[in-house]
Formats: structure tokens, sequence, C-alpha cells
């Protein structure tokens, strides 16, 4: 059976683990001892009670096999190569360093959920980088959703057990076919399940706890990236059981795995290296692109690639975009460099060494820290108690039953994922209702309302160009483009009381992973006419509405409206 580590955390928490030792330590050779100091450094990790240097002090042991932090980071690290998030180095498999994927990852900042999926979808055995127990050709979590899709829908922890995560091998409608037959058998009862799992913990000499254990990554993958929820089902016996049904958005996976051409290791080392080197090109910008990055900076050298392995794509039957391969999680890493050929990351890093002189800072985030801002929220007595009653509603109810503002704030956007115009424009101004401000959007038809809606600050508007789902889900320079328009227009010709160093909003659906551009055309507007232009998007508002209908609280008046740059939580 595969056995995935189960760090204990939520995946958000997983990622900025990942995200806080990178910030720190890329561009060296690391060790786990570097990675424990990172995390703790960041306060995303404790040990006793204990957090900072005391945590690491109360942590270390002599035997580095009863060592809590270290063991619990040395989980993540193998999670994380899992990934393609870090790769050993080739004369220590303790060594690593942070990969381009990886810092891709952390360069989407708070929306790496696409791109997160697309890795999880990559995760496959054998690769040159990973060692397994067992003999497997399998790419699991693929392998997962199609299993899940051919047996009603659904799949149970203790399924995953003794189906997908046992099988030795995806490959071929045959082992699909044995899979669901083992699991549909099992269904009869939960004495037949049970039995099952029995067999499963004697064959590999595992406790049942302990394979249990193993699912809770998988699960809380399923869970986090929406792909599936927990329901219930029935046995043939007509007992109950709780179960794992793919969602709309799991169902759509599931049919995009079906109709991928799977590209293995073993298919790769038929290539030749100049075909190997621009196939991962190729694969690997296409992911970029599924995941909402903007590849058009890259796109001389994606179609210099793609006229290479224009025969391998013609023999595979596919033009590349529907190709499940990742290249930093099948490759070996002379491939791997090969393709995507960096400075040589031989430096061992030091404790010590500065933060500036080891931190590389994702695209788009160099210097341009100061466009990113963490809402300042104050008490506000009408904060919670405007907007609409069905919205207000409909947000509690979130609230309630996710027990979490970041996750009914991610739910309720997914909900509103293809709202068109006429839904999107009132929510986003309902939404500052129920921040307390006053806000309405432009009608139809109104020639002098250029602006899409506006939100009133102390008397003052502040126009708000508004993007969205069906209009595009990741918000584009063209959006800035328009909102310096609206301010433009609204300074120009009146129709609302306004002054210049007010800030001109920018609310979407999505902001795209790769802000470099948007950051620079913001900049760029503020230091030739020093307006200001604020984005916010979806998942951001709403978590602030939440925050006002339960904590009585709503962003500073002051922040808002001289918001410039991302409003982020």
């Amino acid at each position: 059976m595969l056995r995935f580590p189960n760090p204990g955390s939520t995946i958000d928490n997983f990622v900025s683990v990942y995200s806080a030792a990178f910030e720190r330590l890329n561009g060296y050779t690391v060790n786990l001892d570097n990675i424990v100091s990172a995390v703790v450094a960041a306060n995303l990790a404790t040990s006793s009670g204990y957090m900072g240097e005391k945590a690491v002090a109360r942590s270390t042991r002599a035997d580095r096999s009863r060592d809590p932090l270290y063991n619990q980071l040395k989980m993540y690290a193998e999670l994380f190569r899992t990934l393609g998030w870090l790769h050993p180095i080739p004369q220590s498999a303790l060594n690593f360093t942070f990969t381009l994927l990886g810092k891709q990852v952390v360069a989407a900042g708070r929306d790496f959920w696409p791109l997160l999926e697309e890795c999880v979808l990559g995760i496959v055995y054998p690769t040159p980088i990973l060692t397994v127990r067992g003999d497997f050709d399998l790419r699991p979590f693929a392998f997962i959703l199609c299993v899940m899709a051919a047996c009603d829908g659904h799949l149970s922890r203790d399924e995953m057990i003794i189906g997908p995560l046992s099988a030795p091998s995806d490959r071929g409608q045959a082992n699909l076919d044995s899979v669901v037959a083992t699991i549909k058998a099992a269904r009869k009862s939960a004495a037949d399940t049970n039995s099952s799992v029995a067999a499963v913990s004697v064959a590999r000499n595992i406790q049942v706890n302990t394979l249990q254990n193993y699912t809770r990554w998988p699960i809380a993958l399923l869970r986090d990236l929406g792909w599936a929820t927990r329901r219930q089902a029935r046995f043939r016996d007509g007992r109950k059981y709780q179960t794992f049904y793919l969602t709309e958005k799991g169902q759509a996976l599931a049919d995009r795995v079906f109709a991928s051409v799977d590209l293995r290791v073993n298919d790769a080392a038929r290539l030749t290296p100049e075909e190997c080197k621009a196939l991962a090109v190729v694969a690997h910008f296409r992911m970029l692109e599924r995941s909402g990055f903007d590849i058009a900076p890259v796109g001389g050298r994606l179609a210099d690639a793609e006229a290479v392995v224009v025969p391998v794509l013609e023999r595979l039957g596919t033009d590349g975009r529907n190709l499940l391969f990742s290249p930093f999680q099948s490759l070996s890493l002379g491939e791997i460099a090969a393709a995507f050929p960096v400075h040589a990351q031989t430096e061992q890093f030091e404790e010590g060494a500065s933060r500036a002189a080891v931190a590389a800072a994702p695209d788009g985030r160099d210097d341009r820290s100061h466009l990113f801002v963490p809402p300042n929220m104050v008490a506000a007595e009408e904060a919670g108690s405007g907007g609409p009653d069905a919205l207000r509603v409909e947000l509690n109810g979130l609230l309630e039953a996710h027990g979490s503002i970041e996750v009914a704030a991610a739910v309720f956007a997914e909900y509103h994922a293809r709202d068109t115009q006429v839904a999107f424009y009132p929510l986003v101004t309902h939404l500052f209702q129920i921040l307390g401000y006053k806000s309405d959007y432009s009608r139809a038809g109104v020639n002098y309302q250029r602006w899409d809606a506006y939100v009133m600050v102390d008397g003052c508007a502040l126009p708000i160009e508004i993007k969205s789902p069906t209009e595009e889900i990741m918000l584009s320079t063209k959006a800035v483009r328009q909102a310096l328009e609206n301010k433009v227009i609204l300074l120009s010709r009146g129709g609302l009381e306004t002054r210049p160093e007010l800030a001109s909003l920018i609310v979407g659906y999505r902001l795209p992973n790769e802000r470099g551009e948007m950051s620079n055309l913001i900049d760029d507007v503020f230091k030739a006419f020093s307006l200001r232009l604020g984005v916010i998007d979806l998942t951001t508002l709403v978590h602030l509405a939440l925050r006002a209908m339960r904590d009585g609280v709503s962003i500073d008046d002051r922040q808002l409206s001289q918001l410039r740059g991302f409003l982020g939580v």
C-alpha cells in the first residue's frame, strides 16, 4: 500500500510551511535542521508548548528518531518531494534544493490552489527522485478520481485502503475493473469492508489504525481542493456509512483524467534527450497555463519546444494541452536541469546568514511588497447589519456549516464562480453594504456612469471596476487600465463627489498568480499621476463581510480610501 505521511496540519498550513522554508532558504542546499529552523522562526511549529529557539532546544535529541520537530519536518519534506517542490541533491538524499515548481507555488500566494491541484494530479510512482516500498506503477490521485467515478461517485476511507492505494498498477481498464470489483464486493456490509481492510493489514504487516492514518493527507486534499465532500451511503445490507462523494469539480477532473494522455517515466525514457527536454518545457508551461499563470512571456520558448516535439505529440495523439505529465515530479535531476537550467545551488546554508542574502522573492513581489496589504479591521457600529437579508443568511449558513471564515469564504466564492455581470455586480455592492458602507452599482445605459459601481467613504465616492468570473476568471491589467479611466472620468466629468487622492477600486473573482504586470502598472500609475488603484478579489471581500457579521468589525475607512495594491487576508 502507498504510504503518505501525515504531518498533522491543514493544507493551507502545509503550503505555509513550504513558503516559510522557501523564503528563508531558497538558493541554498539545505538539510532538515535548516528547514526546522526556518519553520520555527515563522512561528509555524512548536515543541513542548514553546515557540522559537526554545522549541528547537526542547525538541532536539541525540537520537534523531525521537526528535519531534525533526521528524515532523521529515514528513513535510517527503511530501514536498512528492509534489516536486523539493529535490534531493545527487550526493545526499537528506540535502535538498528548492525547485522552480516550488517557487511558482510560493509566487501564487494565497491563490496556490489551482497549481497545487495540478501537482497532486502529477504525483506518480515510480520516479527517479522518489523511493517507495513496493513495486508500483501508479498515478494515485488521478486513479482515486477514476475509481470514485466508477464506484457510483464515491469512496470511503477504508475503500481507499483496499482499492486505489493498494493497487500495484493503474494502467489499463483491467486494473481499474479489478479495483472496482474489490470495492463493490466490500460494500455488501461493514463486516465485509472490515474483513478486506484486515486482509491488507495482514498482508502488509501494518496495523489497521496505521493504514487509516496513511489516508489522512489524501482525504485532506480531496476535501480542501473541493474534489469531494463527506456524505452518507448505504451498504447493501441497508446500514449507513461515511464516504466521500465526488463534487461537480471532482467529476470534471475525473473526466479530464480519463481523456488525458498519461506519460510515465518509462515512456519518457524512450525519447531522445532533446525530445525529453522540449517535452518537459511544453508540459510544465501548459500546466502553469491551466493554473492561471500568464505564460505569454515564455511564448517564444514554448513555441520552440513545441516545434521539437511535434512528432512525439503526434505519436501520443495530443497537442500537449491534455498531457498528464509533470516533469518536476517524473524526470531525473539531470533531465530537469537540462530543461530548466538554473544557477548552481551548491553552497550549503549556514545558520545565521541574513535573510536578505538567502531569500529570493517570488516573481512580481521582489520590490513590490508594499503593494500586498493585509486589512486593518476596526470596530464599526454598522458592520454586519447592512446588505440583503438573504445574503446574510447565506453567509451565516456557510459559517455555521464550516466553522471557519477561511473555508466559508472559499466555498461562497466557489458557489459564485459562474456568476454573470447581472448577479456579480450587485453582489459586490451588497458585500460592501455588509461592511457598513453605502454602495451601489451603475445601471446599464447610463453613459456618464462609466464605473461599474461605487462605495462611499466619508461622503466621497470610490469608483469600482468589476470583473465577473464569466468576463475573466482572473483579473488582468485590462481591469487596472479601466479603473484608471474610471477615476479620470469621475474627476473630469463629475457625477459623484470624490477627491484625486482617493483610491479607484478593482474587484474581481480571483487575483492572477503572476501579479508582476499588474503590480508594475499600479506603481507606474501612482508615479506618473499620483492616483491610487486598489485590488480586491471576491474571497477577500467575502472574508471581510464574514468578519463584519461575526465580530462587528470593518476595514478601516482610511485604509480602504487610500488602498494602493492588493488587499489580502
